[in-house]
């Protein structure tokens, strides 16, 4: 699911406190041992970092929807094609077609709107 708007604020200010409160926490220990913890915990965090970037490679692209909406005009003449809209290979999500120009056509194809493509 991803991130939009205010929560990718609240995602930076999430991670701001954490890096404070780690930086304050490290600042009370000893040099070698702050330099342990450190190295630990930067590691796990690139672990991390490495399983979180897989998962997004592989999840699902979720859905697309498609608007169109005030297209102009086309004409298609001699076996040529005109389209007013959107031409896509596929559309998981809503389609949505309203208020779409005229598709002329004169031995050619015309469509107004919205068209799958095979």
């Amino acid at each position: 699911m991803p991130v939009r708007g205010g929560g990718r604020r609240v995602v930076l200010v999430t991670t701001v406190l954490v890096l404070t409160v780690f930086a304050g926490a490290l600042s009370l220990l000893s040099w070698d041992r702050a330099n342990q913890v450190a190295g630990v915990v930067s590691a796990m965090v690139g672990v991390a970092a490495l399983g979180v970037g897989a998962c997004a490679l592989l999840a699902p692209s979720g859905n697309t929807s498609v608007q169109v909406c005030r297209t102009g005009r086309a004409t298609a003449t001699g076996g040529g094609d005109a389209n007013t809209g959107a031409v896509a290979s596929s559309s998981p999500g809503a389609v949505s077609v309203s208020e779409t120009g005229d598709a002329l056509a004169d031995g050619a194809s015309a469509n107004t709107g919205y068209r799958r493509q095979v």
